[in-house]
């Protein structure tokens, strides 16, 4: 069963591999699972509320990747 107090735990291999990667690959890496979060959170918003315009959906996903998800 999944522990879900684990989440936030790096898997060892994966910081051994984050670790061996330059700072600037690294910056580039979560700025690109950024941008997918975005990209994402965007779609879905866009689907469940297709009433929404463009700007709220902007609106819930800042809000949502703020951690205000209410």
């Amino acid at each position: 069963m999944l522990d879900l107090r684990r989440l936030d735990i790096v898997d060892h291999e994966v910081a051994r591999v984050l670790r061996a990667k330059s700072g600037m690959e690294r910056l580039r890496l979560a700025h690109e699972a950024w941008e997918l979060a975005r990209e994402r959170l965007t779609a879905f918003f866009s689907a469940e509320h297709p009433e929404w315009e463009r700007d709220e959906v902007q609106r819930q996903v800042a809000k949502r990747l703020s951690r205000e998800s209410g």
